[in-house]
């Protein structure tokens, strides 16, 4: 597969850092580098490991100065949000605001992980939808009905579903037929030409190329739509066109 397949894609997941599970070395600055040259992207959207596993909030740091660093290369951070508690966060708008001031492009939540119901983030989504930043999260971590939920009380919030899994593709649907909000990455997207049917279902533009690096093998992604059979421009809508939609100024044209 040559570098043309996949020169210019978006990678809309990256985790940098280590899993504790993980034989594979930290997925760090250089690392992320390599795999931006590796498959010719035009940039990537980096969340940190720590702040899904060790640190919520502290971990945004890590992910903001890996994009700083590799700032020239369209590295863009997601940061992580929990409910505000004393001593660790005072204001989810608080937050978002000074997520904005560091050129953050998206906000990722793990509400199964880190033991608090999704209800509790209204704030938070607000403030997203203010600030037209898009709202990220696995299919594990936040439920259909928590989904739903959301998307029917803030319609001009974005939220992008990762991780989805097998066999999931008729709950998918059912959200991306009733939210025009709703969007779904390709991180371990493991339905049987489930790209190729939601491009026939006029459903393209809610798909965004993203691999995972960090807990996924990237190749999984890469070769899901980069041999998918899909006319070019509809490759390229996957792979940077709504990335660049979702992310506006973020993502370099």
């Amino acid at each position: 597969m040559g570098d043309a397949v996949t020169e210019g894609w978006f990678d809309a997941r990256i985790v940098s850092g280590a899993h504790p599970a993980s034989l594979l070395p930290p997925t760090d600055r250089d690392a992320i580098a390599a795999h931006l040259d590796r498959y010719a992207l035009s940039g990537a959207l980096v969340s940190a490991m720590a702040s899904w596993l060790h640190d919520p909030v502290g971990g945004n740091a890590e992910a903001s100065a890996v994009a700083h660093s590799l700032a020239d290369r369209g590295v863009l951070a997601c940061w992580t949000a929990v409910p505000a508690t004393p001593g660790e966060l005072d204001s989810l708008t608080g937050l978002v605001n000074r997520a904005v001031d560091d050129g953050v492009a998206a906000f990722r939540i793990h509400p199964a992980s880190h033991g608090f119901s999704p209800a509790l983030l209204d704030e938070l989504y607000d403030a997203l939808q203010a600030r037209h930043l898009p709202l990220c999260a696995d299919a594990a971590e936040l439920p259909w009905p928590d989904l739903t939920r959301i998307a029917l009380r803030f319609p001009e919030l974005p939220i992008v579903v990762s991780n989805l899994g097998y066999r999931k593709l008729r709950e998918l649907w059912a959200v991306l037929d009733a939210h025009a909000g709703v969007y779904v990455d390709l991180v371990d997207f493991a339905a049987h030409q489930g790209v190729e049917w939601l491009a026939a279902n006029n459903l393209a533009d809610r798909l965004l190329f993203a691999t995972g690096l960090g807990v996924r093998d990237p190749g999984e992604s890469v070769v899901r739509l980069a041999w998918s059979g899909l006319d070019d421009a509809t490759v390229r809508l996957v792979g940077s066109g709504t990335a660049g939609r979702l992310f506006r100024s973020w993502v370099r044209s």
